[in-house]
């Protein structure tokens, strides 16, 4: 994607996901806007005290950001970092005890396809059903939201469309008994709501499963 059609796409994919934006989603109260942290997978600090009680059975996830999704290259333009920073706050709030998070944008294949974007927690998620039930209530300009194959990491995942102007959005997201996270598709001409393969490679270069017990402290609220 050339500097300047990736600069427009992403100004475009911002106001269509950014809380508080066209697709409805709010921040949680208080918040207050600040300068946009780097989009860099969150660590917990070593120094916060607080352990979650697990059994040595709990499904647990560490989260990637490489710097390449295949062909795609980590794309830094802040507005749109910020609103993946953001939407992180708002997947935090369907997972207890969150442990990790991550947020990023990779640009498209070319200059007439797309820019992607993802954000994800991992925690503990009781209900995956519910979970994407919250997620996609705070999306309601998303349409044609439909169930799709989560691939080999399970859980639950659907997908939905929508458009801000010139510009068309898929949305996809998956919710499993360690995570919740979104893949976001930005691209200038209307695509059917079919991104699920790419969404399923994208989550597995994302979500790395752990194994025993999370040897992570849980993160201050």
């Amino acid at each position: 994607m050339s500097s300047a059609v990736g600069r427009k796409a992403a100004r475009a994919m911002a106001s269509v996901i950014a809380c508080g934006a066209v697709l409805g989603c709010s921040s949680p109260p208080g918040r207050q806007s600040t300068e946009p942290a780097p989009a860099t997978s969150a660590r917990p600090s070593g120094s916060v005290s607080a352990q979650a009680s697990a059994s040595p059975s709990a499904p647990w996830a560490r989260l990637e950001l490489p710097m390449r999704l295949g062909t795609r290259s980590q794309f830094f333009y802040r507005p749109l970092l910020f609103a993946a920073g953001e939407n992180t706050d708002q997947l935090a709030r369907l997972v207890r005890q969150p442990r990790d998070s991550a947020a990023q944008v990779y640009n498209g294949e070319t200059d007439a396809d797309y820019a992607v974007m993802v954000s994800a927690v991992a925690g503990s998620v009781r209900d995956e059903d519910a979970a994407l039930d919250g997620l996609f209530k705070l999306l309601p300009r998303l349409r044609d939201v439909r169930t799709v194959e989560p691939g080999p990491l399970g859980g639950e995942a659907r997908c939905g469309a929508g458009r801000n102007g010139e510009y068309y959005v898929t949305m996809c997201a998956w919710a499993d008994r360690a995570s919740v996270g979104t893949v976001t598709f930005l691209s200038p001409k209307k695509r059917p709501n079919t991104r699920g393969k790419e969404f399923v490679e994208i989550r597995s270069l994302l979500e790395i499963p752990g194994s025993g017990p999370d040897p992570r402290p849980v993160r201050p609220s």
